[in-house]
């Protein structure tokens, strides 16, 4: 063999053909890895040259703007210096000559390599058109100016002289461009012209590789057949019983040690094939059931089942038909000893002698004389050729049919044949049983885990949608986070300028007689002052839609008389109905009082209504009316509603557009050549302010006829966010015991004078009351000091909230407005110091800030609570509501809160004959005003008050005073044991009042 030769490495030696094959494949395998490395060798220096070509034109491009740039700056610092003749314009002309000379130098150093030598050329240009306009134009003109020639340096003549120079170095700058772009692209043509030839030499070599190595498994197959074929000859030799035949010796070393073992093999089987014929027939039954328990593969048993068969009952054919039972039908599993055109593969129940044996279930022997030929002339497996003796056995489990095996001879079959082959036939029938159970077990527990990977598929594409999720709910949750930041800094970066504005413009309109302004001024400062307040509400708008948004809009419920409100709203925009002609009007519904909800954001509901209808028409009426609704199949008096509806007669909505009027920046009309102004964000603000109150919007409009909105709200609130306002220091007690902190020698107070020195409230007079104003913008500062000029109040102003604490300390004013965001100590810890501090517990605290947060405030104990702007009318009323309160009509009102705690059964003493009360009260309380309060009290309680601060005294004096009613404070730095023991003792005597929690703090 010509093929096998060219393999060999030495002529006559066996080499391993596996040895030949592996030197060729690790050879080109070795090629392989050698291009591979010089592709990607190629691929990285294409990549980092192409790189570097673009930065390098990145790097030209910007020092050639930058040069440009720096022209333009010293011709407009020129400009400037010829047109004002001031220095300070030659700045932007000194810094350009700089920039320019920088620049220069690295657009030189750039092009200075022989592949920008025309780029060079053009700097050369550029250069020498920009020394022209220095020398021709720029130093003449500053020449002009400092010598004072201005009509020279300002003539026409010579500014178009200049402009004409300038012209030049703007074409030579964009020649420099366009030569240095060309240089650029055709340095990287050259590279790419490079790159591809050594791609297609790689890609060459790469071909070259695949061909020997296609032609050395081209070869290696070729030999393979070979050898292959040699053995398939001997085999087919064999298993046709002639166990005479041997493998031919080979050239390569592993198929020749296969074909000796083969021979080997096959003078054994010899061997044994004559030694077991003369054995017994039990030891021929063991035999082959010993092939039946080989493995659970049925193709192989029977292989190997048909090879023992045919050697020990010296048969020459065998098939076995398998039992279908769906199609009712048996088919050819295998065989042995049959020539294909022989085979019949499929018979049906009853068809031939194979479906005659299945339907019947009984074993079918047929044994033929020599000159019997023509009676056995019928079809069969084997056609119309019939072997001497033809045997079939049905194959049954119990009353299962599993098949047919037929066994066929040339020869005649002896009885002996016969009976072995009807004892195998049940075992061969278990065998079969056992392989069709074990394949669908295997089929099972294949689709278990075909299943199972499918599960950890879908498992695994869960948890990589829920990291993808987490990561994306973080990235949100950021997002949200540096929103809500923007928008806190922006309100407060916006809205405090904007205060000072409104405020200063308030300021300026109020002008005295010492420096009235004049109409012109006037009308100036109302514009400032009316745009200041349109940007407000603006920015107001985008705030609250921001806070609706984020979820953090609270909600502050109260007692709304309704009608006050609609009312205050139709005031406040009937100029702009006077002012555009129309009936603006009211209609209220008889039995509307009060409802509970929140009144700022009803009254923002119900201006952004009327203020957009009157906005929106041209002509004739805008109405608000408000009805009661109440829901017929709900029992439940807190299911009524109120329906507050806005119509116009305006331009209307038409029913495609009425779908997204409550979005958000949403307009009807969005060309830029639109009539009406506006964000788009009023109607959105209404929606959300009504669901947040528990309500809703509905919308009836007609285009061209007009529109009517109505807003349904709950008589009582039932909101998520509901909160109320609540001013610790309102309390009654609570307001005692504030200014009782407030001054240690207030102690010992016990009479009215005492009283009026403890509160010390004055009458009002020229600087009589000192407020300490605390803000970081000294605008506001100004602002709240002007502000309160020419009233009784005196401004002490704080820009340094470190400091705020102790200036109150030293100066104790008569109050404080603080605002909230400053740095360092913002209002909050500011306000936590001053309430936490006995010296100026006492002192109102007015917050006045941009934020709108009143229940914080409230909380920490802030008096009142404004949002900026602040009209001066607003803070005015406010300092004169603090300092008014007096502190005999505060115990009044908590004497009338303290006795709604009294109980009515109590069983009061009577007076005697002479009107006088003797019944006795021992009060133990560490607080004089407590005392105070009580004595105000005895009146109704019917006793005489006997007071201490002393709860270690409090035995003594019961045995001494013996009262009848003992009402006691157990301080904090009481004992248990001694209130426990106090209690023990009086308890038979005195009677024990239930605690009032408005008296106690422990």
């Amino acid at each position: 063999m010509s093929n096998t030769s060219r393999l060999k490495i030495m002529p006559g030696a066996k080499r391993s053909l596996i040895t030949q094959l592996q030197w060729r494949f690790l050879l080109s395998m070795r090629l392989f890895f050698i291009c591979l490395l010089l592709s990607s060798l190629t691929g990285i220096y294409v990549s980092s040259h192409q790189q570097a070509l673009g930065e390098q034109k990145v790097a030209l491009h910007d020092n050639v703007n930058g040069l440009l740039q720096s022209m333009v700056d010293q011709e407009t610092g020129l400009r400037g210096y010829i047109a004002t003749s001031n220095p300070i314009f030659l700045e932007p002309f000194y810094s350009g000559q700089k920039n320019y000379a920088n620049y220069l130098q690295n657009l030189k150093a750039t092009t200075s390599s022989s592949n920008f030598s025309n780029s060079a050329n053009a700097l050369l240009h550029v250069q020498e058109r920009s020394t022209a306009w220095m020398l021709l134009y720029a130093n003449p003109q500053l020449l002009n100016v400092k010598e004072g020639n201005l009509a020279a340096a300002r003539s026409d003549d010579k500014n178009a002289q200049g402009k004409g120079l300038f012209d030049e170095i703007r074409k030579a700058v964009a020649s420099l461009q366009r030569t240095s772009d060309a240089e650029l692209v055709a340095l990287q043509n050259r590279d790419n012209l490079w790159s591809w030839g050594a791609l297609g030499f790689l890609g060459i070599f790469m071909l070259a590789m695949i061909a020997f190595l296609w032609s050395t498994l081209k070869l290696f197959m070729q030999v393979w057949r070979e050898h292959l074929n040699n053995f398939k000859e001997a085999t087919t030799a064999f298993g046709n019983g002639d166990l005479t035949v041997r493998v031919k010796e080979s050239s390569d070393s592993e198929f020749n040690e296969v074909g000796h073992t083969f021979n080997q093999m096959a003078e054994t089987l010899q061997e044994q094939q004559l030694a077991l014929k003369d054995r017994d027939i039990l030891e021929q039954v063991m035999q082959l059931n010993t092939g039946l328990t080989t493995g659970l593969d049925l193709s192989a048993l029977m292989q190997h089942f048909f090879q023992r068969m045919f050697s020990l009952l010296d048969v020459q054919v065998a098939a076995l038909y398998l039992y279908e039972e769906e199609q009712k039908q048996l088919v050819l599993f295998s065989s042995r000893g049959l020539q294909a055109e022989h085979r019949q593969p499929v018979f049906a129940m009853g068809e031939g002698l194979v479906g005659l044996v299945a339907q019947n279930r009984e074993p079918l022997w047929l044994n033929r004389q020599q000159q019997e030929a023509d009676v056995f002339a019928v079809k069969t497996l084997i056609g119309d050729v019939f072997p001497s003796t033809l045997y079939h056995l049905p194959l049954m489990q119990g009353n299962d049919l599993l098949g047919v095996l037929v066994v066929g001879s040339v020869f005649a079959m002896g009885e002996r044949s016969r009976n072995v082959l009807q004892v195998v036939s049940s075992n061969l029938a278990a065998a079969i049983r056992n392989t069709q159970t074990y394949e669908h077990t295997q089929q099972q527990a294949q689709a278990l885990a075909e299943y199972a990977h499918q599960q950890e598929l879908s498992s695994h594409a869960l948890r990589q949608q829920r990291d993808e999720l987490t990561v994306l709910n973080a990235a949100l949750e950021e997002a949200n986070r540096v929103r809500s930041q923007f928008l806190s800094t922006m309100s407060h970066e916006l809205r405090t300028p904007l205060a000072s504005i409104i405020g200063f413009s308030q300021m300026m309109t109020r002008s005295t007689r010492q420096s009235p302004l004049s109409p012109r001024q006037s009308e100036n400062v109302d514009r400032i002052l009316r745009n200041a307040q349109h940007l407000l509400a603006l920015i107001n708008d985008v705030l609250d839609l921001a806070k609706i948004e984020a979820g953090r809009m609270d909600i502050n419920a109260a007692q709304v008389n309704l009608a006050e409100l609609i009312a205050s709203v139709v005031e406040e925009t009937r100029s702009i109905a006077v002012d555009r002609k129309l009936d603006l009007t009211v209609s209220l519904q008889e039995g509307i009082t009060f409802i509970e909800t929140d009144p700022r954001k009803v009254r923002q509901i119900v201006l952004n209504l009327v203020s957009n209808a009157l906005k929106f028409t041209e002509q004739g009426s805008v109405s608000v009316k408000v009805v009661r609704q109440s829901l017929s199949n709900v029992h439940d008096p807190l299911a009524d509603q109120i329906a507050i509806s806005v119509t116009d007669t305006g331009i209307g909505i038409s029913a495609e557009k009425q779908a997204h009027i409550f979005e958000a920046f949403y307009q009807v009309d969005n060309s830029n050549s639109r009539t009406y102004g506006g964000t788009g964000l009023g109607l959105s603000i209404v929606r959300e302010l009504a669901t947040l109150l528990g309500g809703r919007v509905e919308i009836h409009s007609e285009e061209g006829v007009g529109s009517t909105f109505t807003v349904i709200l709950p008589v009582h609130l039932r909101a998520q966010h509901l909160i109320q306002d609540v001013r610790l220091n309102a309390l009654p007690v609570s307001s005692l015991e504030a200014h009782t902190h407030s001054n240690e020698d207030m102690a010992l107070a016990e009479d009215s004078a005492t009283l009026k020195a403890v509160h010390n409230i004055e009458p009002p007079g020229e600087d009589a009351y000192l407020v300490v104003a605390v803000d970081d913008n000294p605008d506001v500062l100004q602002l709240i000091t002007s502000s309160l000029e020419q009233t009784p109040y005196r401004v002490v102003g704080v820009q340094d909230s470190t400091k705020a604490l102790e200036v109150i300390r030293e100066l104790r004013p008569k109050a404080i407005t603080l605002d909230i965001m400053m740095p360092q100590i913002n209002g909050w810890q500011l306000l936590h110091q001053l309430k936490s501090n006995p010296v100026t517990a006492s002192i109102p605290v007015i917050l006045l800030t941009v934020l709108e947060d009143r229940s914080a405030g409230y909380v920490l104990g802030a008096d009142e609570y404004l949002v900026k702007p602040v009209e001066r009318d607003a803070l005015i009323e406010v300092l004169h509501q603090l300092m008014h309160r007096d502190s005999v009509a505060a115990i009044d009102a908590d004497t009338s809160s303290i006795s709604e705690y009294v109980p009515n059964n109590v069983d009061l003493p009577q007076p005697d004959a002479t009107n006088n009360v003797v019944r006795p009260l021992l009060l133990v309380h560490r607080e004089p005003n407590i005392h105070l309060l009580v004595e105000k009290l005895q009146n109704k309680i019917g006793y005489v008050v006997q007071k201490t601060s002393d709860s270690q005294d409090v035995l003594q004096i019961i045995e001494q005073a013996r009262p009848d009613m003992l009402m006691m404070l157990v301080h904090a730095n009481d004992s248990r044991f001694l209130g426990e023991h106090i209690k023990s003792v009086v308890e038979q005597n005195v009677a024990i009042t239930p605690p009032n929690p408005q008296l106690d703090e422990g």
